[in-house]
């Protein structure tokens, strides 16, 4: 029995800003797509017109989002082939620029594929353990905690993502909400003798602040001792 692959979320696209206007850009591997709506926004009327003369075979990149994207080399003659100064500045900016800096990204380490398929991976197994977790214990199910490892294969031809749940029976809390957690109506679930441990702790951290504050205070109190004149010969 074969198993359908598993559909791997597009990757969202890299935003960039031309004239403090945004242009997004989808990368595949090697390849590169613009959006066209992005580029038009930023386009004079007539050269937004001579764009869309020139590149209406573009319908959309195969590999972009449902909105419409033009490749990078097709966009550049497109840009090369108009004589207006707006088209040579945004030719400028993309060969001067944009492509130079994606074709600086290492190849093997997509970062956006890799985000994804982590972020997908890790909701799969903590939805399995809550769910299985539920189904366990029933109404008396109230919370459970969880270690969760995740492993990334860049070279695998599916970015393929793994990961694995390790349940813990401690949980983790901020140190701000440490105090409201212990002096809340039902408290911790600490032993006295843990409780009084960390409270002596804590009286001996605020013990050693308050009395290298009390040395600065009185430091800054006393005058300071003014040099000696030089005597003259």
């Amino acid at each position: 029995m074969t198993h359908p692959a598993p559909n791997i979320p597009q990757a969202p696209p890299l935003t960039l800003y031309y004239q403090g206007k945004p242009v997004r850009v989808l990368l595949h591997h090697s390849h590169c797509c613009l959006l066209a709506d992005d580029i038009l926004a930023l386009s004079p009327p007539r050269l937004r017109h001579q764009l869309q003369q020139q590149l209406a075979d573009y319908a959309g990149c195969t590999f972009a989002l449902p909105q419409r994207g033009w490749p990078a080399p097709a966009l550049q003659r497109a840009l090369q082939q108009s004589k207006r100064p707006a088209a040579r500045q945004l030719q400028h900016w993309l060969q001067q620029q944009v492509l130079p800096a994606l074709q600086q990204l290492p190849p093997d380490a997509p970062r956006w594929e890799q985000a994804l398929a982590m972020a997908a991976e890790a909701g799969q197994q903590i939805s399995h353990a809550v769910l299985q977790a539920v189904l366990e214990h029933g109404s008396d199910w109230q919370h459970s905690h969880w270690l969760l490892t995740l492993n990334y294969t860049a070279t695998h031809p599916r970015r393929h993502a793994h990961g694995r749940l390790v349940a813990l029976n401690s949980s983790a809390t901020s140190l701000q909400a440490l105090a409201q957690h212990i002096a809340c109506k039902d408290g911790s679930a600490s032993r006295n003798g843990e409780l009084l441990r960390l409270a002596a702790a804590c009286h001996q951290q605020l013990a050693k602040r308050t009395e290298k504050q009390a040395w600065r205070a009185e430091a800054a109190e006393q005058p300071r001792a003014k040099p000696a004149a030089r005597r003259s010969r």
